[in-house]
């Protein structure tokens, strides 16, 4: 079964899936050319739609509105998924991945998968400045993310639901990774952004150091 010939059956849901990133993308693209050329305001979802060939239909098969193309979303949870498994998992491994390195290493391969390249990360900041009522739409995103992270890291680490070492956890390594990725996407920058994030990460350890273990002799 793994050696089977190519066709129409087996190549029409790859193609399919191509199809339908590339609209998406599509109207990610000319969704957000659209606002730096007029703002919010200044289209409508039909010129959305007559700008990349689809039906007003079918845009709304990918967006609820045309604010959310124009923020774009994350693929179709899979990768989230497998990475939030693979973290919970660790906390059973033997031994068990120290929490601060398993979380390290679920930042460190979010922000290595990311499929957006320097100039999309400027033409969305240009976007924001333009209408910066977008950010609490982005906002909302990213607390439900932290959310998630949260209710993963009280379960991996079998913490009480109101413990805050999860929501402190969330909130600080958060906010390294918004930074890491700004210092990302800088002009100059030769790091992968697991590089780049590491070495915050280096400098929070630097700010907290662990105490030194001290030499126990033997009974």
């Amino acid at each position: 079964m793994y050696f089977m010939p190519d066709s129409a059956t087996t190549l029409e849901p790859g193609l399919r899936e191509r199809k339908r990133l590339q609209t998406r993308s599509a109207l990610v693209t000319e969704a957000r050319a659209l606002t730096l050329e007029g703002g919010l305001t200044g289209f409508t979802v039909d010129q959305l739609c007559e700008r990349v060939g689809i039906s007003r239909r079918t845009f709304f098969n990918y967006f609820p509105s045309k604010e959310d193309a124009v923020l774009g979303h994350s693929e179709d949870g899979r990768p989230e998924e497998e990475l939030l498994g693979s973290f919970l998992a660790s906390g059973s491994a033997e031994p068990p991945v120290p929490l601060l390195e398993a979380l390290v290493l679920l930042f460190s391969d979010f922000g290595d998968r990311m499929a957006i390249s320097r100039e999309e990360y400027r033409t969305m900041s240009a976007v924001l400045q333009r209408e910066p009522q977008l950010l609490a739409k982005m906002f909302a995103r990213a607390e439900a993310k932290s959310q998630l992270l949260t209710d993963v890291i009280v379960e991996r680490e079998r913490l009480p639901a109101d413990h805050p070492m999860p929501r402190v956890a969330t909130f600080v390594l958060g906010g390294l990774a918004r930074r890491s990725l700004d210092e990302f996407f800088a002009e100059g920058n030769t790091h992968t952004y697991a590089e780049v994030f590491r070495r915050n990460i280096d400098a929070l350890r630097h700010l907290f150091p662990l105490p030194p273990i001290e030499n126990q002799d033997p009974a």
